[in-house]
């Protein structure tokens, strides 16, 4: 903790003001640093553009694509926003976490910043001025095959919902190389469901190795991008409004993190 607080002496200081309401500890987000770490500068080598236009204060949704069962996006995103040199912010990331049925797995999580998600706990993160991340693919993107890489799922609108509401800017977050580090081969359904889990996916690490060895990857080259956030105008009292607001919005951002990811992929092919 010592030596995490002396080379994060601004994100310390930040995290220990933000809201603790959900059970965020700094000492867990400290011990779990050397791998995440590891993971963003060697291991995939994490190419990060846009982050200055993350706000110094005030709240804002962060909204990308993911792949994977473990949600590797949220945490480079997380160490990107904590090793920020003009202004670290600390990330709270929702999700769906009732399938988390280990006691210590479900602590870990909440502890680095994941919160459940509903639209009073979204509500409350903005009310505290924080940065929240959300991955309206849901859990499908688990266990999208690999010959679907980069093809977005339909989002999930209700999850920007609470942001429009409130007024909240939101920023399209687009990733490459994390549906290549861990490519899915399948996904066992009836597995998933004797197992009560949300999917099952077969990858060239789980389940053969032995944990922890099973969440591993490839050392692929990741690229993420945050985007220009979208206007949109202001919530009204008209229920119906609001939410063909959200839905709009819920588009017009998939549409801007496909269009990203494409613009990427073509980039990458010509060696730029």
């Amino acid at each position: 903790m010592p030596s995490f607080a002396v080379c994060y002496r601004d994100y310390v200081r930040t995290a220990l003001k933000a809201d603790r309401h959900f059970g965020f500890d700094l000492r867990t987000v400290a011990r779990i640093e050397p791998c995440i770490s590891f993971l963003y500068k060697e291991w995939w080598k994490v190419e990060f553009d846009g982050l200055n236009m993350i706000p110094s204060t005030g709240p804002a949704l962060i909204v990308g694509n993911r792949a994977g069962f473990v949600p590797w996006p949220a945490f480079m995103l997380m160490y990107a926003l904590m090793a920020n040199k003009s202004g670290p912010r600390r990330l709270s990331i929702v999700g769906d976490l009732d399938w988390v049925k280990d006691e210590r797995l479900y602590n870990l999580l909440v502890q680095v910043g994941f919160v459940p998600w509903s639209s009073a706990n979204l509500k409350h993160l903005f009310a505290k001025g924080e940065i929240v991340a959300a991955f309206p693919e849901g859990l499908s993107a688990t266990c999208k095959p690999f010959a679907d890489r980069y093809r977005m799922l339909e989002f999930d609108w209700t999850r920007l919902l609470p942001a429009v509401e409130e007024g909240i800017p939101i920023y399209p977050l687009a990733t490459i190389g994390c549906e290549e580090s861990v490519p899915t081969i399948a996904n066992l359904d009836n597995l998933a469901k004797f197992l009560e889990m949300p999917a099952f996916p077969v990858t060239p690490f789980f389940p053969w190795f032995p944990f922890p060895f099973n969440l591993g990857s490839l050392p692929v080259r990741w690229r993420m991008k945050l985007l220009k956030n979208l206007t949109y105008p202001r919530a009204s009292k008209n229920r119906d409004k609001i939410e063909d607001t959200a839905k709009n919005q819920s588009r017009f951002i998939e549409g801007d993190i496909q269009a990203e990811l494409n613009r990427m992929l073509r980039a990458r092919i010509k060696g730029n």
